[in-house]
């Protein structure tokens, strides 16, 4: 008896600023994907305009059978790779995928995604919103996604401040 396919979500990394145009190319497959966006304002040199952008810069969600789907997805121009953990692509949870798409549905207004993994302690960066907008500080450690502890060495003093990933910028930036 033949089995069930088993259709899974996925996330694909695209070229850049090709995210749409992946979407559109995927709805005439027949895939299922998922584009998170998010309404922002932006300015030009002449006006201010309304967008959509993706939430994950370069990624899309796809949800299909790997070993059905796979090579026909990765053969879309705008297709690079689908992300992997030890050379195996990654299921993403429909849990997760459920989460994402309730703050993105509804804390649209105050959503930031900041990638945290790049930080790191020891490092130096400039505060960019908050009481403390415009000084620089130095990472002393991480807390989870949304909060770094950073010291001012400038006071010659070690204070240390709860602040924000999204208040951070790399010092030099």
């Amino acid at each position: 008896m033949p089995q069930a396919p088993t259709r899974e979500w996925y996330a694909l990394y695209t070229r850049p600023r090709a995210e749409k145009k992946l979407a559109a190319a995927l709805q005439k497959l027949g895939i299922e994907y998922y584009l998170p966006l998010l309404r922002q304002r932006k300015k030009w040199s002449d006006r201010y305009k309304w967008v959509e952008e993706p939430v994950f810069a370069s990624y899309i969600f796809v949800h299909l059978d790997f070993k059905k789907d796979a090579l026909r997805v990765l053969q879309l121009p705008q297709a690079v790779y689908f992300v992997s953990t030890e050379g195996a692509p990654t299921v993403i949870e429909e849990d997760d995928l459920t989460l994402l798409r309730i703050a993105v549905e509804n804390f649209a207004e105050s959503l930031s995604i900041r990638d945290t993994s790049t930080l790191a302690a020891g490092e130096k960066v400039r505060i960019i919103d908050g009481p403390f907008a415009g000084k620089e500080a130095v990472i002393e450690r991480i807390h989870g996604k949304t909060l770094v502890v950073v010291a001012f060495p400038a006071l010659n003093q070690s204070v240390q401040v709860e602040i924000p990933v999204a208040h951070l910028t790399r010092a030099g930036s």
